[in-house]
């Protein structure tokens, strides 16, 4: 028996057959880097993490940050744009505390706004660098003028973010002086 020629019909057939797939799969892929950075930002942090809260140790002979286990659920905010967070954690007495606090990221990602009380009192940073995204950890680092020790200061947050792990690290300068730590959440995925 001889084989047949293909004819043109059966390689096009072939070819709809592997290519349409395939093309979907790359629009697909499109799809998600073209969704804005901060969708990505937002979808990136929504769940349950557990980790720990580490704060500088206060007092004449403290060296180490004190480390207290910690608990964050981000949600979307139920009545406007953003994030809300809600930190349950013991304090140095062993107090349970619950807070909760509202992110918000404007849509390019330039601006952001912590609303950290319950009187909603909003502290507004701008984002001075950003690196990574896509498939590569996300992280942003947001400045604002603020206080430390009741003087004022310039406070930093810097927020990493890859598919497992979130880390936030607080840090203050007061005028003539360098970036200090304050605090730190590290916490994993617990969902």
């Amino acid at each position: 028996m001889t084989a047949r020629p293909a004819n043109s019909s059966s390689l096009l057939l072939v070819f709809l057959f592997l290519a349409l797939p395939m093309a979907g799969c790359m629009r697909l892929s499109s799809r998600q880097a073209d969704q804005p950075d901060r969708d990505r930002v937002y979808s990136g942090l929504i769940g349950k993490w557990r980790g720990t809260l580490e704060v500088q140790a206060t007092g004449a002979d403290a060296v180490d940050p004190d480390e207290v286990p910690t608990e964050v659920l981000v949600r979307p905010a139920p009545d406007r744009d953003g994030l809300s967070l809600q930190f349950r954690y013991r304090d140095v007495f062993g107090r349970g505390v619950t807070n909760e606090r509202h992110l918000h990221f404007n849509k390019t990602l330039t601006l952001a706004e912590w609303e950290i009380d319950e009187h909603r009192r909003r502290e507004a940073y701008v984002v001075v660098s950003q690196s990574g995204g896509g498939t590569a950890p996300l992280r942003l680092v947001l400045e604002a003028d603020g206080t430390a020790d009741a003087k004022p200061a310039r406070i930093r947050e810097t927020i990493e973010v890859t598919p497992g792990a979130v880390e936030v690290t607080q840090e203050a300068r007061k005028a003539g002086e360098p970036f200090t730590f304050r605090h730190r959440y590290r916490l994993r995925r617990a969902e």
